[in-house]
């Protein structure tokens, strides 16, 4: 009975271990941790997002055939869902192992979305320096999730790897607000 105990005693220590030190680890009982972000950069965040959408919304298009608009402005419709997810718009966020896959999937819709603004639209050398900024962003945010999917690393370093993703994120963002900005108003060239 003594010997039952103990070993059960020991089972239940190694889960709690397992979920408070490795929260992605096949032991694990809630596959998910608490990501939160300090709320002077959340609500610099939000701003820069309000303001480019109020501007995205005021501005027409650049379409000289004078249809409706053109593919940036129908494509940045579709690329704000993105910037626009929960992981980068809450202080709090949780995210579990399966939030991973989705996470990815944004992305990798974001990244096909810039792409395609690569290829179906002509660009002055000032806005296309934006938009592979714009990707290469993209892109390492991607990288990071694959390597946090590959080997579930500590608490600790999920956090920061998470954190090291909403960043990226944010500079893509960045990067594509500054590519908006030069592919609409830009006079150089």
């Amino acid at each position: 009975m003594n010997k039952r105990l103990w070993m059960g005693l020991l089972v239940v220590v190694g889960l709690i271990f397992a979920q408070v030190f490795f929260p992605y680890s096949v032991f694990s009982v809630y596959q998910s941790v608490s990501v939160s972000t300090e709320l002077p950069i959340l609500q610099d965040y939000k701003m820069k997002l309000y303001e480019f959408k109020k501007m995205d919304e005021e501005n027409k298009g650049k379409d000289p055939e004078g249809y409706s608009m053109d593919h940036v402005k129908y494509a940045t419709k579709h690329i704000l869902e993105t910037y626009e997810m929960d992981m980068m718009t809450t202080s709090r966020s949780s995210i579990g192992k399966g939030d991973l896959n989705i996470i990815l999937e944004d992305l990798r819709f974001l990244q096909d979305r810039v792409l395609s603004i690569t290829f179906e639209e002509p660009h002055s050398s000032e806005s296309r320096k934006y938009l592979y900024a714009t990707l290469r962003w993209i892109q390492a945010a991607e990288e990071e999730i694959v390597r946090i999917k590959s080997s579930p690393p500590s608490r600790f370093h999920l956090i920061h790897r998470l954190e090291e993703i909403q960043n990226d994120i944010r500079k893509s963002f960045d990067m594509y607000t500054e590519f908006y900005n030069a592919y609409y108003w830009y006079e150089g060239e």
